[in-house]
């Protein structure tokens, strides 16, 4: 029955009502005329029908469309029309192979049917996969793009064609074939803003950046559309020009502001490049639009933790997990901010919870659970670790071996730096030698077997290993690590000429900024050690040229001027900063306490040196740091009791961590 919203009755509809019984009656019409009549009749109640389904679909308005299609089929079998509008109506009910069979049906007999191929096409992409529970995509996707070769065939103009030709020949992986159809749409319309984003993503995808890039920027200067320059931000952040990026992103959003798609990438590209108070205002606005984006409240949670906003990153996180529960990344977070605060039992609680949630009984996980488990695992492990805890440490990273390849080899060197900082380096050695009976080809094995091999007071038997990887050679950028690692156990054993040697060797190999950071860092580290501090001081200066807020670099600098008593006041700056950007690492606390030792401030000194020895119980430094401290404070038994400890630490200590001149100072006291 129809309601009394959908009572209007079409103008054409009534009119054939009147005409078809004045037609039987006055007997004027032949039987041919009159069986197109109610063949019209009948296909005008179908439309009629099938205009009251409306968006929704109502399945009974569309079967009364369908009966009335066939019956006006049954009158004018000849009639394409009416079998185009059948099978559309078949398509728009779910009935999909009837659909299919009645334009293929109708192409059999006219082949170059326009109609009937504009159809099948489409029946066919919004369909990927549905004809059949047994038909891949995939032959489906072909299927698809078959009837829009034909359709750009019979109507070479029809640029929407074109354009899904391009995006099937896509999908299809044919991005030789994207590219022309793509040309076929500029040829016709040269600012069609599909064809210019799409083409330009192409190139992207190739890792042809000039060219996308030059594509949109040509086309930007005609336009002021902000889809275009969106396209344009993107092409400049896949090409690795974030300022650029940020610079369209910007522009687009001031012609389309509503365009949140853009305005996330603008926040993604201000959160890389540190531009924190920016990144915050773009992330609330595209929560104030949609106050369920639970990726946005995470990104700004982040931001917050940055900057020690602890309490607004608590707060976000916690909207963020409201609107999307069992997302592993907002737990994850969770965990860091807990890191981020120092407090690492519940960053294990959390962590915990987490791998408890997503272990399954039966042992079995697919590729994308591997993948989850790994992360999940590889942080707990890093955080017990941290927190001392190495026997806790290696059971973890040992839960990663049984997973995928790439995890079991993250596993592997973790358990292997575990082992290191646990100071059980034959433990260590075995693991990694474990590590490659199964990994035979990975160098990155090789290399730290060799350092922990160094560690443990073997140099020769390290330094064979990393020149057996040289003489293998064929990548330079592996070979600028190989040298790097040579560099490194040859300072720890005091082999001046060869560390200086190895370490310009790889300078040599470098062609980033941030590999010459390390080859001055590093260079620096040997000088240092050699008592040279001008030239190590020149060194350290040029690695916070290029990244000044390289933190290790910040603290090995201050330090340097700490223990030599010299340039105080900027040793404390150098250090303040190291601290700020890692506030939980010990040995960067330790140096600071130590600064402020060395400027007569004990009171700050005690501060660090104490969060120092809670981050790195083991250190004999901070020990030996901490009872000068209670010396020079009149505390003698404790000062008596840290340097027990720090004597303990030292005898503790491998061969090459041993600093003779430091134990007999501490013998001394």
């Amino acid at each position: 029955m129809i309601s009394h919203a959908n009572r209007s009755v079409p103008a054409a509809f009534l009119l054939l009502f009147l005409l078809v019984p004045l037609s039987a009656s006055a007997k004027a019409m032949s039987a041919e005329a009159e069986a197109k009549s109610r063949a019209y009749y009948h296909f005008t109640l179908g439309h009629y029908y099938e205009e009251l389904a409306g968006p929704f679909r109502r399945s009974a308005y569309l079967r009364e469309a369908i009966d009335h299609y066939k019956k006006a089929l049954q009158y004018d079998p000849s009639s394409t029309l009416i079998v185009i509008q059948l099978a559309d109506a078949y398509r728009t009910s779910g009935r999909i192979r009837d659909a299919v069979v009645e334009t293929r049906q109708l192409l059999e007999k006219d082949p170059d049917n326009l109609a009937a191929h504009r159809l099948l096409g489409r029946i066919y992409f919004q369909t990927l996969g549905e004809l059949d529970p047994v038909t891949p995509a995939k032959d489906t996707l072909h299927l698809a793009l078959e009837e829009y070769q034909h359709i750009t065939r019979l109507a070479p103009d029809d640029t929407d064609a074109w354009l899904m030709r391009a995006r099937l020949h896509r999908m299809n992986s044919d991005l030789e074939g994207t590219e022309a159809a793509l040309k076929e749409v500029l040829v016709r319309e040269p600012q069609s803003e599909a064809a210019l984003a799409t083409l330009a993503a192409l190139y992207t995808d190739r890792g042809q950046h000039e060219k996308a890039t030059e594509l949109l920027e040509a086309a930007a200067e005609d336009t002021a559309s902000g889809h275009l320059l969106g396209a344009l931000g993107y092409a400049y952040d896949q090409a690795g020009e974030i300022e650029k990026a940020i610079d369209a992103y910007r522009r687009a959003l001031i012609r389309e502001s509503d365009q949140f798609e853009i305005r996330r990438r603008l926040a993604d590209a201000l959160l890389r490049v540190e531009h924190y108070d920016d990144a915050i205002v773009e992330y609330q606005a595209i929560i104030d639009s949609n106050p369920e984006d639970a990726e946005a409240y995470l990104r700004l949670s982040q931001l917050f933790r940055f900057q020690r906003r602890f309490a607004e990153a608590r707060a976000t996180l916690r909207k963020a997990k409201k609107a999307a529960p069992d997302n592993l990344e907002i737990g994850f977070n969770e965990a860091l901010l807990h890191e981020a605060e120092g407090n690492y039992d519940a960053a294990v609680a959390v962590l915990s919870d987490m791998l408890a949630r997503m272990t399954n009984a039966s042992g079995e996980y697919n590729p994308q659970e591997q993948h989850s488990r790994s992360i999940v695992l590889e942080r707990l492990g890093a955080t017990y670790r941290r927190m001392e805890e190495f026997d806790e440490a290696t059971e973890v990273f040992e839960m990663m071996l049984a997973l995928n390849e790439d995890a079991a080899r993250r596993g592997y060197a973790q358990m292997a730096e575990t082992y290191r900082q646990a100071r059980r380096y034959q433990e260590g050695i075995a693991a990694l030698r474990q590590a490659r009976e199964r990994f035979p080809d990975d160098r990155d094995i090789v290399v730290q077997l060799a350092m922990l091999t160094s560690e443990s007071d073997a140099l020769d038997p390290a330094a064979d290993l990393l020149h057996g990887l040289l003489e293998e050679g064929g990548d330079p950028d592996l070979d600028r690590q190989v040298y790097m690692a040579l560099a490194q156990i040859f300072e720890r054993h005091k082999r001046w000429p060869e560390a200086e040697a190895a370490i310009d060797d790889a300078e040599k190999l470098a062609t980033t900024e941030s590999q010459l950071e390390f080859v001055y860092f590093l260079r620096g580290a040997i000088l240092e050690r050699q008592k040279r501090y001008q030239e190590a001081e020149e060194q350290f200066r040029a690695a916070l040229e290029t990244n000044p807020d390289s933190a290790i670099t910040l603290n090995y600098l201050g330090y340097m001027f700490a223990d030599q008593n010299m340039k105080l006041e900027e040793s404390v700056e150098l250090l303040q900063r190291a601290v700020e950007l890692e506030p939980n690492n010990g040995a960067y606390l330790d140096s600071l306490g130590w600064a402020y030792y060395r400027l007569e401030k004990l009171e700050l000194a005690e501060k660090y040196l104490l969060k120092a020895i809670e981050r790195l119980s083991q250190e004999a430094t901070i020990h030996d740091h901490l009872g000068d401290l209670y010396h020079k404070t009149g505390r003698l038994n404790l000062a008596e009791k840290a340097w027990e400890r720090a004597r303990q630490e030292w005898e503790r200590s491998s061969p090459v961590e041993f600093d003779p001149e430091s134990f007999a100072r501490l013998e001394d006291k």
